[in-house]
């Protein structure tokens, strides 16, 4: 008789949609400041999902990162949310205001997972690098060989002189985030 191996454990993806609904409850309609929060029990439960959302979805993003190429643009500002993340874990609420501070305490950790999310969603895919990304560093390295963006003034600060290229590339820059917004890609 041979023993056979058990079949391996095939472990699912984490469960994004529910994860940005947390968040979202937590948040408010698109992120607003003004949103009235949830209270009391509530809340505590939203903290406590919110934790174990980051908990479970740091180490994730963490580990699809890792598959990325270590100059990837996406996979190092990935690890640096995750860290972030970490961080947010380790912070206290702040015990002075006990409504008021649970509830900023609740939508600090809203917005890291929301950031998780969104690298999540981008590593696991194995993007290197985002339009976004593409656009800024197309801009980035106009800027710093261009005579016209270098120019400097008499007091040495950059003389802000017009440069058609520099405009046309910020546009690109601001186009690609807007197209992010909008979820168009």
């Amino acid at each position: 008789m041979t023993a056979t191996a058990p079949p391996a454990l095939v472990e699912a993806p984490p469960d994004i949609a529910t994860m940005r609904e947390t968040a979202h409850r937590v948040l408010g309609p698109d992120g607003t400041p003004d949103a009235v929060p949830p209270a009391g029990e509530e809340l505590d439960t939203l903290t406590a999902a919110l934790r174990g959302h980051i908990e479970l979805l740091a180490p994730e993003v963490e580990r699809a990162a890792g598959l990325l190429p270590g100059n990837a643009p996406t996979g190092s500002s990935a690890r640096a949310c995750a860290s972030e993340a970490g961080g947010r874990l380790r912070a206290p609420e702040l015990a002075f205001a006990p409504l008021s501070g649970s509830v900023m305490y609740a939508r600090r950790l809203a917005r890291v997972l929301v950031a998780l999310c969104d690298h999540y969603e981008i590593v696991s895919a194995r993007v290197e690098e985002t339009p976004v990304q593409r656009a800024f560093v197309r801009l980035a390295d106009h800027c710093v060989r261009c005579p016209t963006c270098r120019a400097m003034n008499d007091h040495g600060a950059n003389a802000g002189l017009p440069c058609e290229e520099e405009e046309r590339l910020y546009e690109e820059h601001r186009q690609a985030r807007r197209a992010i917004r909008q979820g168009q890609q």
